[in-house]
């Protein structure tokens, strides 16, 4: 865990406050992530150079499915759903129940064109998941686990709302083991800022929040090389995001719902530098995007 001595006060109000800071940054920014990237905010992973997005994807979400044996799941939960484009996906490939949560209300007010009479969606907390009253078989967190204020305690109450044999599949953005204080300032901490994101946690120890949590580790896998195509792509989109927009998007983007002011315009505009640091963090191997698919004992 991070320290205030080399923490801006932001990290300390991004783990204390992180539902407000996580609600209004998805609030400024939702739309302007799907507009530049698309509805589905997690990574593909590409076989080759060559491999389009569509294929990359389709073959992604196989794979998950496959890993999370959807078909036979009668209780799914997706977790930090977004604008729900996964969890429909989940639906349509099982006829079990499927839920999908998420703490930001402007992601959540993108759901309602699913209808699929298995398919429902709660505004909640990944950290209060546990009183959501439900047991399932298959659980799924993509590409949020770092905005956790305490990812220890997530992944034991994820853990406590899981059937014996059920499985969890968890794409995480991690940092790099034995990272230097001065190379996390550098590299890491300015996107963090931009992002909300109160700290980033190595792979070596999700593996231990697993095992210390009645997990069998099925599988653990760095996928830097096969997501490298996304990192460019979040780079290019956002150079040309800054060629074209103007303050005059800037309302047509923020989520009606909050109000927001000029926070919202700076939280957009943080979105630019944001996306820098991030490639830079793949490029030097500090950012690592890990693949953990675990069986509950």
């Amino acid at each position: 865990m991070f320290t205030t001595k080399t923490h801006p006060k932001d990290f300390r109000y991004f783990k204390e406050q992180y539902d407000e800071s996580v609600e209004r940054m998805f609030a400024a920014v939702g739309d302007l992530y799907a507009e530049y990237w698309n509805d589905f905010f997690h990574f593909a992973l590409f076989q080759d150079e060559h491999e389009s997005r569509e294929s990359a994807f389709e073959n992604t979400h196989k794979k998950y499915l496959e890993a999370l044996r959807i078909h036979d799941a009668r209780h799914v939960l997706e977790l930090a759903c977004g604008r729900g484009s996964f969890t429909n996906l989940l639906a349509e490939h099982t006829s079990g129940e499927v839920l999908g949560i998420d703490i930001s209300r402007s992601q959540l007010s993108h759901v309602k064109r699913f209808k699929r009479p298995n398919l429902r969606f709660k505004h909640h907390d990944i950290m209060k998941v546990d009183e959501l009253g439900q047991m399932f078989d298959a659980v799924v967190l993509m590409d949020a686990e770092c905005y956790l204020p305490d990812k220890q305690l997530a992944v034991e109450k994820i853990s406590n709302v899981m059937n014996p044999g059920a499985r969890l599949l968890l794409l995480g953005w991690c940092k790099q083991d034995g990272l230097n204080s001065i190379q996390e300032e550098l590299v890491l901490h300015p996107f963090m800022k931009y992002w909300a994101i109160p700290s980033l946690e190595t792979p070596d120890n999700y593996k231990k929040y697993f095992e210390h949590n009645d997990f069998n580790i099925i599988e653990m896998t760095d996928l830097n090389n096969q997501v490298k195509r996304n990192w460019e792509f979040g780079y290019e989109s956002a150079l040309k995001g800054i060629k074209m927009l103007s303050f005059k998007d800037v309302p047509r983007l923020v989520w009606k719902g909050m109000t927001l002011g000029s926070e919202g315009v700076r939280l957009i505009k943080e979105q630019f530098p944001a996306a820098v640091y991030i490639k830079v963090g793949y490029d030097l191997g500090f950012l690592r995007y890990v693949y953990f698919l675990v069986e509950k004992k």
